[in-house]
């Protein structure tokens, strides 16, 4: 039993400049009433009504209209994500008032639309913003050809999201609550246009049935070694395979995989916000993006529903008392957008409020310790502004006009929240970024190591954000890692197998052999993977073309490298320094209590830091992996 693999007919195929969707824009609408009244009430019906989004969305689109399609020869409109089929509105007709939109549909929460609570008001010329509203909303331009469904409008959505950016004061003069305009970016298990993994999993030829990671500071430490996680939640967002698929690995591993059998028996899967048909959709709206890289670094498409898989028992392993929620937000060429991750993120800040809006009653994680592990990142400013978006919606000079950078603005808002909830401890733990590799590239000096990507970034700003970047197994920056900045931790990833050293043969793609490489695998985490057979490792052409293959054995452990894999090394350290913070009482921040645990000679080196190459010193979380139990070749599988 196997996921329906991609042909690998065309393996080195372009693998798509695409950062959004091409069928959605996000509008983020402000509100100067809290959505949490001091004594924990909930204002949400009260917000709904004042901010009446249909009203709003109606004005929007006839702003649109006026600028982009004054004739009404071809008008841009934008729906919400239930409404798209809904006809045009009649231009010859007069808009409505704001009193004349029925005050039960003011007062709905649309499909697509996600409140956050700010604790402290965001103060800008045009409003006071103590609510962000994130809504997204689908792009149509008449006439439709077809199904509404399947327009394709992406080279619309600068000009969209410019435009409304452009108008943003204007429209609030005009009672339009918009704070900025932005495309529903992808998001992925990291950049989807330079591919991460770095490297493709590979299977484990061992008899060993139970790998495991040890964290010294912490299992070491008198205190925090009998700390497990108790009573703290970590969420996982991330790529999932199927239950099925999971089932069926654990039957064929036997009793050669106990975390995997632990992962499936203790894990709750969550993947309401991201099933099959809506994966398959994604890739329709996103031209098929996808990430991963041949063990040359080379793009290539591959399928990666496991790698949220291997980070749940990453996790399960280090804090195995943990209550871990993996939720899908990645289709299975591991990208989601932000959609779907906002989704996730109001899923779990609803569930943090006094009031959970979906149940009426009080949320079951109201003051609790909570971890959510972001093993993904969205494109970055330089991306969105090569692909014609004006990032900043406010003239230099004038910084509380507007945003000096949506990109950012966006995520900041909705984690801030989170970080923020009342009565809660949530940390949330991101990983920094692959894009330090430069095998792709020819260059004649290193490569300068660029600084984290989003929303790992937000770590300088936001207490409770902690970034990750990986090191290697002696302590060493991996060579593709980014910098995780001040306030991140580097933590064990893996380093890419070297060539140099005889580890990839033949050394390089152009070489003869290149399609089927040996590869040996001396520096990555071992951890669960449930699929029976694996991408291949190289990208290069060869005939018959390359094909997924079957390991030497189905016990289910794989090789992985990257910072996706070093993040829940630190979650999982988060989750039991939570427990820990919890039973000593102590107000420090995770971070700093983190951070104090690591000796002052144990730090990481990063080389090379943009702008200009300069070195920084950074804690190390150290991490080591060994077998606490080999099974004999006529048990295994049993």
């Amino acid at each position: 039993m196997h996921q329906d693999m991609p042909p690998m007919e065309n393996m080195k195929m372009n693998m798509h400049d695409t950062t959004w969707r091409d069928d959605q824009v996000m509008i983020v609408f402000h509100s100067d009433i809290p959505l949490i009244t001091p004594d924990g009430m909930l204002n949400r019906d009260r917000l709904l009504k004042g901010l009446n989004l249909p009203w709003q969305l109606q004005q929007i689109n006839q702003f649109l209209s006026d600028q982009l399609d004054p004739t009404a020869q071809n008008p841009v409109r934008l729906a919400f994500l239930d409404d798209r089929d809904l006809p045009a509105p009649d231009p010859s007709k007069e808009r409505p008032s704001v009193n004349e939109i029925d005050s039960d549909e003011s007062s709905q929460l649309y499909q697509g639309v996600y409140l956050f609570g700010l604790k402290d008001a965001i103060k800008k010329d045009f409003a006071t913003i103590q609510t962000s509203v994130h809504g997204f909303f689908h792009l149509i331009k008449e006439p439709v050809q077809g199904h509404s469904k399947d327009q394709n409008n992406r080279a619309l959505v600068p000009t969209v999201v410019n435009t409304l950016n452009k108008g943003v004061v204007g429209l609030n003069k005009e009672g339009v609550h918009i704070a900025f305009a932005a495309p529903t970016w992808l998001c992925g298990g990291t950049q989807i246009t330079q591919g991460c993994p770095v490297s493709p999993p590979a299977p484990v030829d061992s008899n060993c049935s139970d790998w495991h990671i040890e964290v010294p500071e912490l299992d070491q430490h008198p205190e925090l070694k009998e700390s497990k996680g108790d009573d703290v939640k970590v969420f996982i967002l991330d790529a999932l395979p199927e239950p099925v698929f999971i089932a069926n690995a654990v039957q064929n591993a036997g009793n050669t995989n106990g975390l995997l059998h632990a992962v499936q028996e203790t894990v709750t899967f969550d993947y309401s916000l991201m099933s099959g048909v809506q994966g398959v959709f994604l890739m329709q709206h996103s031209n098929a993006a996808g990430v991963g890289k041949d063990v040359y670094g080379e793009r290539y498409p591959i399928l990666l529903p496991d790698h949220g898989l291997f980070i749940a028992g990453t996790v399960r392993d280090i804090a195995c008392n943990a209550d871990i929620e993996c939720i899908r937000v990645l289709n299975d060429l591991c990208v989601g957008d932000m959609q779907t991750l906002t989704a996730a993120l109001c899923k779990i800040y609803q569930r943090l409020l006094e009031k959970n809006p979906d149940t009426n009653e009080r949320g079951d994680l109201f003051g609790k310790s909570v971890v959510i592990n972001l093993s993904l990142v969205i494109p970055t400013e330089d991306e969105a502004m090569s692909s014609g978006i004006e990032v900043a919606t406010t003239d230099p000079g004038s910084p509380n006009a507007g945003f000096d950078n949506i990109l950012r603005e966006g995520v900041w808002q909705i984690l801030r929240s989170l970080a923020e909830a009342k009565d809660a401890d949530v940390v949330i733990v991101a990983s920094a970024g692959n894009e330090g590799d430069g095998r792709e590239m020819a260059m004649s000096s290193p490569m300068l190591r660029p600084r984290a990507l989003y929303p790992a970034a937000l770590s300088d700003s936001i207490e409770n954000i902690i970034a990750v970047g990986a090191v290697t197994k002696t302590g060493d920056a991996a060579s593709y890692s980014c910098y995780p900045g001040s306030h991140g931790i580097g933590a064990w990833g893996g380093e890419l197998p070297d060539p140099s050293k005889g580890e990839v043969v033949p050394p390089k793609s152009t070489d003869v052999g290149s399609d089927h490489p040996k590869v040996t695998f001396n520096d990555a985490l071992i951890g669960i993977y449930s699929n029976v057979v694996y991408p291949p490792l190289s990208a290069a052409p060869a005939s018959p073309p390359e094909q997924y293959y079957t390991p030497p054995n189905q016990s289910g452990w794989a090789y992985w490298i990257g910072t996706s894999f070093a993040t829940p090394i630190v979650s999982a350290a988060v989750a039991r320094v939570l427990q820990w913070k919890k039973q000593t009482g102590s107000s420090e921040s995770v971070y700093k209590l983190l951070a104090n645990l690591i000796p002052a000679d144990q730090r990481v080196q990063w080389a090379n830091v943009v702008p200009n190459g300069e070195t920084i010193e950074g804690f190390r979380l150290r991490a080591t992996q060994d077998c606490r139990h080999r099974v004999s070749e006529s048990t295994s599988g049993d």
